[in-house]
């Protein structure tokens, strides 16, 4: 009789043990998926941080509404879930910062999107000369479902410089940027 006592006891105290272990794992997979959740970065805050890390040389100050985003820059409002979007004030400048939250599932199709406007104003950057280094520097850059325009940085004031030097300054500008947003990532 003792046997089978001692033998109950064992069942369920193993019974009890694997139940809590169960609970332990099942908690704790609903919080790495709540932390994923929490870990996906505020677009305000990627955005806020570029702005903070140029200063005085972030230019872009008009706000690019959705249908410019749209009909402009190409970029399909239907994939979109957030974006914030500034260009410059005045047309001589070409400073531009763009971020999209794409809708899930669709940051590939905006960083296309995005990437063709790119190559359009490459292709037309003579109207602006004095823009070429910058525009030829500028980057899309895509993490997930978070994709990025980035033509934006410093206006190189030196004289009798190369292109190839300006070139180099533009896009050690550009990267200014793109690293301050991986930061995020």
């Amino acid at each position: 009789m003792k046997k089978i006592i001692i033998l109950c006891l064992t069942l369920a105290l193993a019974v009890t043990s694997f139940a809590a272990c169960t609970n332990a794992n099942s908690s704790q997979q609903g919080n790495n998926t709540q932390q994923e959740q929490i870990e996906q970065p505020a677009l305000a805050d990627i955005v806020q941080a570029v702005k903070d890390k140029y200063g005085e040389d972030y230019i872009p100050s008009m706000p690019i509404e959705s249908d410019m985003l749209e009909d402009v820059y190409g970029v399909n409002k239907d994939e979109v879930e957030e974006f914030i979007a500034e260009g410059p004030m005045m047309s001589g400048h070409v400073d531009t910062f763009i971020a999209v939250k794409a809708k899930e599932g669709k940051g590939e199709e905006i960083e296309a999107q995005l990437q063709k406007y790119l190559d359009y104003v490459m292709e037309n950057s003579f109207n602006y000369p004095m823009n070429t280094a910058k525009v030829q520097s500028a980057k899309v850059v895509r993490h997930g479902d978070y994709v990025f325009y980035v033509m934006l940085g410093g206006f190189d004031s030196r004289e009798d410089v190369s292109e190839e030097d300006s070139v180099k300054f533009a896009q050690e500008q550009v990267q200014i940027g793109v690293d301050t947003i991986a930061s995020f990532f």
